[in-house]
């Protein structure tokens, strides 16, 4: 791995002597470079959405609300909303907007795309939370009305993610509208005359995607202002690029990084025997071989800091000290293998990167103490445990239970699906999260995930550039760059 990084570092001082670097930010014309591991052509249409190209839809075809440069809820299509008392409906008074080739925008047509839209997204993750939408109503020529069939605390969190940003005939409604050359999308935004005529300002962003090795090459040249998209796997990176400290941006996000159990073969199909992994993972050691203050580990499947959480007990085998975890997880793994005969070695399904090397070594370390071999193979090919990275969309205990539920996990609870499913039917809130709980904690008798950190999401910012805030969401989004929030 060494050699490698050396390669990449003496390839950019290479380039370098050809090309020159430059510091200064132009705030006109911001630079955005997104690492993709295998860069894929930019589809706005996706389903789930490849990150350059969420950051695309974002930016031109918005929603009813969006995010704004500190990841809060904010107006998108709609100026304003309310929520009725019993929580069952959301009302949004609609801005005076045009879609991007010039028609205005209507109640009835943002009814019908939205309703599309949720039909659509309801076959993928977001399906059970989408599931209690009743349906959506153009009341006025202005007015929009979702009505439910269960209170949603959280629905505007979910209307605001790029997956909900509204196209008509092809055409989004901005703030940006964009153009291709080459590989390069170069978007404008959308600016309001004296006269109420919508054109284009002359303040660009562009956006390209790339492998990390190459995102980063290309910022270290001075050929691009912002670098997004960066994760555990490409960070060591940063070291071969040599990228100061103070240019580069960390997000503490809330969601899954941890192991999920695919294979319910003869070892692991036994409760005992996924306990004894997750006992042998020395969590603190694993992550300090990254030298990250930001990356914390846990061990709990939902976050404890997530405020609206019920309390419920720690996993029982977090318990005992490293020392004791280990001494009984090896006993366990021992007492199997006197019953069952050699273990063959598991296969851990990691993304291609630098920090998967890293993150092998020590998990391979950890487990060869409790008598597991592992060997590491790419997300595409047969595998007994995957490393699940995916930062939360939606603030809700439920959003991390979904992930896990029978509808996606090879081992799951379906009484725990059953709980959550009771949980988004009730209208009390003190209830739900009652509920929600309760459920959580039948999961985690499962041991299906073993949790070890929070995801780690990190970006590269040149000094100077304007609109770029850390955020708990992850999301810098196009529309706010080289822009004074003041």
């Amino acid at each position: 791995m060494i050699r490698s990084l050396s390669m990449l570092l003496l390839l950019l001082l290479l380039s370098a002597t050809l090309a020159g670097c430059s510091e200064g930010v132009d705030n006109e014309r911001v630079r955005v470079d997104v690492i993709e591991d295998r860069p894929r052509p930019l589809n706005v249409s996706a389903t789930p959405l490849p990150l350059a190209s969420a950051y695309l839809r974002a930016a031109t075809a918005q929603g009813l609300v969006t995010f704004d440069e500190k990841g809060r809820v904010a107006p998108g299509l709609a100026n304003r909303w309310i929520v009725t008392e019993d929580g069952m409906s959301y009302i949004f008074r609609l801005n005076k907007a045009l879609w991007n080739d010039g028609r205005e925008v209507e109640s009835r047509e943002v009814a019908r795309l939205l309703t599309a839209r949720i039909r659509e997204l309801r076959k993928g993750r977001l399906g059970a939370e989408l599931g209690v939408i009743d349906r959506v109503v153009a009341m006025t020529g202005k007015v929009v009305e979702i009505r439910l069939k269960a209170p949603m605390p959280y629905l505007l969190e979910l209307l605001a993610l790029p997956e909900f940003g509204l196209l008509s005939k092809g055409a989004g409604s901005g703030p940006m509208q964009a153009k291709k050359f080459g590989p390069v999308m170069q978007l404008r935004r959308n600016e309001i005359d004296d006269e109420g005529a919508q054109f284009q300002g002359n303040a660009m962003v562009t956006l390209q995607r790339g492998a990390a090795s190459t995102v980063l090459a290309r910022y270290a040249l001075g050929q691009s202002d912002l670098v997004e998209g960066g994760r555990f796997d490409s960070f060591p990176l940063l070291d071969a690029a040599n990228i100061r400290a103070d240019q580069i941006q960390f997000d503490a996000v809330p969601g899954l990084f941890g192991l999920q159990v695919v294979n319910d073969g003869p070892f692991l199909s036994d409760t005992a025997n996924r306990t004894a992994i997750a006992m042998a993972i020395d969590r603190p050691k694993l992550l300090t071989a990254f030298d990250i203050v930001a990356w914390q580990e846990t061990v709990t499947l939902v976050p404890e800091s997530l405020p609206n959480r019920a309390r419920i007990a720690r996993p029982a085998w977090s318990a005992p000290s490293m020392e004791e975890r280990r001494a009984m997880a090896a006993a366990t793994v021992a007492n199997w293998k006197n019953a069952n005969g050699a273990l063959r070695a598991l296969r851990v399904a990691l993304p291609r990167g630098y920090g998967s090397r890293i993150f092998f070594a020590r998990l391979r370390a950890d487990l060869a103490t409790i008598g597991i071999d592992i060997e590491r193979v790419t997300m595409d090919r047969p595998h007994d445990l995957l490393l699940v990275d995916r930062t939360a969309q939606q603030s809700s205990p439920a959003w991390y239970l979904d992930q896990l539920s029978c509808t996606f996990a090879t081992i799951c609870s379906a009484r725990a699906d059953e709980i959550v499913a009771e949980a988004r039917r009730t209208t009390d809130s003190a209830k739900r999260a009652q509920l929600l709980g309760e459920a959580e904690a039948e999961l985690q008798t499962t041991v299906a995930f073993i949790p070890i950190a929070n995801p780690l999401r990190w970006s590269v910012v040149r000094p100077g550039l304007l609109g770029h805030f850390a955020n708990g969401r992850g999301w810098h989004l196009l529309q706010y760059l080289g822009r004074d929030p003041t």
